[in-house]
């Protein structure tokens, strides 16, 4: 018998499954989720079951807030986010284009005092400041104004997005389509055991004031611990937010123009960066350094409308942070940042 192959073979499928591992958080320490694939608002982990409220809904394996006043509530005591010592949320969501463009929150844990939230924990794809936003604040009389947070760019354009955030006692973090975007260090007032237990919410904010999120939520998850950089990009992937034709168009086509986050990002040299036509139209697309030297042209040609995938090859190229611009015909620009790592 030949052993070298087998052994070959065995010492492959080991390495196969350790470096899975590492990447996969699994459900060790997964506490709660909801995923809306059965048609309901159950927690099929913590058996924390959600509320519809002002006629949200669930379609399609999603909770859906369609107008004003819809969201999901939870019992926040048996959330209990307050009973941990560190955790990571993270949500599989596709904002409703053009209707979240004030202030609001699409997760939320905490009180609300003289109409604004305190002592609360908060997610938001998009706010008035133009940002992406996760934050802790406890044990002041304005809330804002005590906040420890980590931002990133504006998910508010119709597509298919992931976040997750991470919270310890020492500091607080943000990633978006599986790359992290902020963190932040926290003051000493602002702790996990300080959250008050009191709402508990998906699709509205802890501000009275604040309009409710209005969008499409796919999955909803809780870990009790800080997910790694690796695990949360294994988590963005596996909710697709990358799954498109490659290079052709699609049956259902998009309501918009839209530059996707390309995949995988970081890249070593290779990755696939993704665009929607909502027309036949001219499209150019171009890399940029961070210096503004154009690295490369992609793409310079008219394309039928749909969902398409371009790549790119960063082999002659140094490591570190490049812009990929998109423009069409109707001169509309738009940009997303890509990293390089060898």
């Amino acid at each position: 018998m030949n052993i070298k192959p087998i052994c070959l073979l065995s010492f492959i499928l080991i390495l196969t499954i350790s470096l899975f591992a590492q990447v996969d958080p699994g459900t060790q320490n997964l506490t709660h989720s909801w995923t809306f694939e059965d048609g309901t608002a159950n927690d099929y982990v913590g058996g924390v079951n959600g509320y519809l409220m002002g006629g949200a809904v669930i379609e399609d394996g999603a909770l859906v807030t369609a107008e004003l006043d819809q969201y999901m509530e939870l019992l926040a005591e048996d959330v209990a986010l307050q009973t941990y010592t560190e955790f990571t949320v993270d949500i599989l969501f596709q904002s409703f284009e053009g209707l979240n463009a004030n202030y609001h929150m699409f997760f939320y844990f905490g009180d609300t005092q003289k109409d604004m939230g305190n002592n609360g924990f908060f997610m938001t794809p998009a706010r008035g400041d133009n940002v992406s936003k996760t934050a802790i604040t406890c044990w002041v009389e304005t809330a804002y104004q005590g906040e420890d947070g980590a931002n990133g760019p504006e998910c508010e354009d119709g597509l298919l997005h992931h976040m997750a955030a991470t919270l310890s006692n020492e500091e607080i973090a943000l990633f978006i389509d599986g790359v992290e975007t902020g963190r932040t260090p926290l003051q000493s007032r602002n702790t996990i055991d300080a959250l008050f237990p009191i709402h508990c919410y998906l699709a509205k904010s802890g501000y009275n004031g604040d309009a409710t999120w209005r969008g499409k939520i796919f999955e909803c998850n809780i870990y009790n611990r800080i997910l790694n950089a690796d695990e949360i990009l294994f988590i963005a992937q596996k909710g697709g937010i990358t799954a498109v034709d490659e290079m052709g168009p699609i049956a259902n086509l998009p309501e918009g123009y839209g530059l996707l986050q390309n995949f995988p990002n970081p890249f070593n040299p290779n990755t696939t960066i993704f665009f929607n036509l909502q027309k036949r139209s001219w499209i150019n697309i171009t890399v940029y350094d961070m210096l503004g030297h154009q690295v490369a042209e992609l793409l310079n040609e008219v394309k039928d409308a749909g969902q398409f995938s371009v790549q790119f090859d960063g082999s002659n190229l140094s490591s570190g942070l490049y812009l990929c611009k998109m423009q069409n015909d109707g001169h509309q620009i738009f940009t997303k940042k890509m990293m390089l790592l060898k």
